[in-house]
C-alpha cells in the first residue's frame, strides 16, 4: 500500500501539457485510497483476501488455484475488492496479481538468448511480485495509426514499442503504447503485444515484452483528460468526482531496461504467444468478469431504484425492461460459475477456468452493461438533466426546492443524489468511459465472438444432426 506522497519518485506524469507531481491532482488522491481497499482487505479479511504458503501470508490472488475452491475463494475476493468501488476500477492489484501466480509456474517456454534466460527472468520476477505485493499496471495495445498497415511499415516509430539498441546489460526500447490504465498510481508497468493483432515476420524489434518501474528514465506517462468536476461536490457527480481510472498514453523516449526484466525480445512468434500461454489471459479473465458482473450487479440496481423512485414501477412495460435486466446478469452470473465449475487442471497442475465460458461473458456483459444505462437513461430522462446544482439547497431557493422535488418515495436531497448518480453513469463522460472501457478493455466483442463459435464443443449437436441427416 502507498501513500500518494510516496508516488512522487521521480515518475514523469503529464496533464494537460505540463509535468504534474502525482500528489497534486486531487482526484488521484481518492482513486489511490480506493484502489488501497486491496490492500486494506488484507487485513480486514485476511479468511477470504489471504493465504499461507511455506509459513509466509500473501494476497490470495497470488495463490495457484489447484481445485475449484481456490477459483471460489479468489472470486469471493475478487467480489469484494470490486464491491468497494462499484466495480468502476477495472485495473485493481489483483488483476494482474492473479497473472503473476501462473507465470511463475508457466514461463519456461520463454526459452533464453545469448545475454539471458527469459523464462527464469519471468519466473523470478513473477515470485519478486509476489513476496512484495506490488502493484503493477500493464499496457499492451499498440497505436492505432493505421490498421491496414503492418506495425513496420509505419514510420514514426510510435507504432509500439520496439528495441533500438541490444546491449550485453540490456536493451534500449522506444516507442508508444495506445492506452494504460492506472499508470500514475501503479509500481510497475508490464508491456507485451495483444494476441488479437498478431505481429508479422518483419515486426521483429517489436516482438518484446518487460516489464519495468514507472519512474524508470525514458517512461512518460501522458494522461487523458481528466473526468471530474471541480468546484462541485460529490453530491452532484457521486462517481466521477470519487474516482478516476486514469487512461494514460505511454511513451517510450530511449529508455533502458536490464536482461533479468525482459522476457521476450526480438521474436515476433514468442510475442504473440505470450499472453496466452503463460496463463496470464485466463486467470485475469477470471478476475475481470467477477469485477464485471458487480459492476453490472450496480447499473441493474441502480437502473431498479430509480423506477422506483419515480413511481414507475408498476407498469408492466418498465417491468419487462427491468426484467430484461435482472434475467441478464444472472445469465453472466451462471456462466461464471460454470467457468469455474467446468475448469480442469492444465499440464502444470494449475486449475483454470474454462476459456469459453469466461470468453462468452466478455462477449456478452458489454451489450448488457449498455442496455442497464439505456433503461436508466430512459427512465430517469428529463428528471436526471433537469436536477439544480446540489448546492442551490444551501441557497435562497432551498426552501421551495426542498418542497418541489420531494415525492413520496424519496424527500428532495435524496432523490436529486439519486438522479445525480443516474446522469453520472449513465451520460456523463465517465459513464462514457465506463460503457466503453467494457466494450473494448477486454478485447472487441466481435472479434470474441467470431472465434468463439470456432472453439465451441458441439458433438452432441453434431452427433444428433448426423444421426438425423444420415439414418
Amino acid at each position: 500500500m502507498h501513500t500518494i506522497e510516496e508516488l512522487d519518485d521521480g515518475r514523469a506524469v503529464y496533464l494537460n501539457g505540463h509535468r504534474i507531481k502525482v500528489a497534486d491532482i486531487p482526484i488521484f488522491r481518492k482513486t489511490l485510497a480506493l484502489n488501497n481497499q486491496y490492500y486494506t482487505l488484507q487485513k480486514s479479511h485476511p479468511d477470504i483476501h489471504t493465504y499461507v504458503e511455506n509459513g509466509h501470508r500473501y494476497d490470495i490472488a497470488y495463490k495457484v488455484p489447484r481445485t475449484v475452491d481456490d477459483l471460489r475463494q479468489k472470486h469471493q475476493a475478487y467480489q469484494e475488492i470490486a464491491q468497494a468501488n462499484n466495480g468502476m476500477l477495472g485495473r485493481t492489484p489483483d488483476f494482474l496479481a492473479t497473472g503473476m501466480a501462473v507465470l511463475a509456474e508457466r514461463s519456461a517456454f520463454l526459452g533464453h538468448n545469448q545475454y539471458t534466460n527469459f523464462g527464469e527472468n519471468a519466473k523470478h520476477y513473477a515470485e519478486w511480485v509476489k513476496a512484495n505485493d506490488i502493484f503493477i499496471s500493464h499496457a499492451l495495445q499498440n497505436p492505432q495509426l493505421d490498421r491496414s498497415k503492418p506495425i513496420n511499415a509505419i514510420p514514426s516509430g510510435y507504432a509500439g514499442v520496439h528495441t533500438i539498441e541490444r546491449r550485453p546489460d540490456g536493451i534500449v526500447v522506444s516507442g508508444a503504447k495506445m492506452v494504460n490504465t492506472m499508470a500514475p498510481i501503479a509500481d510497475d508497468l508490464l508491456i507485451f503485444n495483444p494476441p488479437e493483432l498478431l505481429l508479422e515476420k518483419g515486426d521483429t524489434s517489436y516482438g518484446v515484452a518487460f516489464a519495468t518501474p514507472l519512474n524508470t528514465p525514458g517512461v512518460k506517462i501522458i494522461c487523458r483528460k481528466l473526468l471530474d468536476h471541480p468546484g462541485y461536490t460529490e453530491d452532484d457527480y457521486p462517481l466521477s468526482n470519487a474516482l478516476d481510472e486514469i487512461d494514460a498514453y505511454i511513451v517510450f523516449d530511449h529508455a533502458f531496461i536490464p536482461w533479468n526484466q525482459v522476457f521476450v525480445e526480438n521474436d515476433y512468434e514468442m510475442s504473440n504467444r505470450f499472453f496466452i500461454e503463460t496463463g496470464i489471459f485466463g486467470h485475469t479473465s477470471h478476475q475481470d468478469e467477477v469485477r464485471g458482473i458487480t459492476k453490472l450487479e450496480f447499473a441493474t440496481s441502480l437502473a431498479i431504484r430509480v423506477a422506483h423512485t419515480l413511481g414507475l414501477d408498476h407498469f408492466l412495460g418498465v417491468q419487462e425492461k427491468l426484467g430484461r435486466l435482472t434475467a441478464n446478469l444472472e445469465l453472466i452470473k451462471g456462466t461464471i460459475t460454470r467457468s469455474e465449475d467446468n475448469g480442469q487442471l492444465d499440464e502444470f497442475g494449475i486449475y483454470t477456468p474454462d476459456l469459453q465460458a469466461l470468453l462468452a461473458v466478455r462477449a456478452s456483459l458489454p451489450g448488457f452493461f449498455e442496455e442497464a444505462m439505456q433503461v436508466t437513461q430512459r427512465l430517469a430522462a428529463g428528471s436526471m438533466v433537469g436536477v439544480p446544482g446540489f448546492g442551490e439547497f444551501d441557497g435562497d431557493n432551498g426552501s421551495i426546492l426542498e418542497k418541489a422535488l420531494a415525492t413520496s418515495q424519496a424527500d428532495a436531497k435524496d432523490r436529486s443524489k439519486l438522479l445525480n448518480l443516474a446522469f453520472d453513469l449513465s451520460s456523463s463522460g465517465f459513464g462514457q468511459r465506463q460503457l466503453m472501457y467494457e466494450y473494448y478493455h477486454g478485447g472487441d466483442p466481435m472479434r470474441i465472438r467470431s472465434k468463439h463459435y470456432l472453439d465451441e464443443d458441439l458433438s452432441a449437436g453434431n452427433t444428433m444432426l448426423d444421426q438425423l441427416l444420415n439414418h
